[in-house]
């Protein structure tokens, strides 16, 4: 039985194409979250990350902007001032 051979350009388009999914992870949480331009910009660093150096970067890369994405309010919230909570009450 011969050995398998990978070539050096499909191990990048591989890494690329996992780094696509964990960016589209972080492109629906992001959208979910009120912050779909992180998200966006988390797809595009997993993918360019994954086709630079793999797993390597695309759990560090895919941790930071969930972290981002988490912690920072929605859009809209952080629009609102207290004046304008106050009168959605009444």
């Amino acid at each position: 039985m011969e050995p398998i051979r990978i070539s050096p350009y499909t191990l990048i388009y591989i890494w690329a194409g996992v780094g696509l999914v964990a960016g589209l992870v972080l492109l629906l949480f992001g959208w979910y979250k009120g912050k779909a331009k992180l998200g966006a910009l988390g797809l595009l660093s997993s993918v360019i990350g994954g086709a630079l150096l793999g797993i390597f970067l695309i759990v560090p890369v895919f941790i930071i902007f969930v972290w981002l994405i988490y912690r920072t309010p929605r859009d809209s919230a952080a629009a609102e001032t207290p004046a304008d909570a106050e009168a959605d009450e009444t």
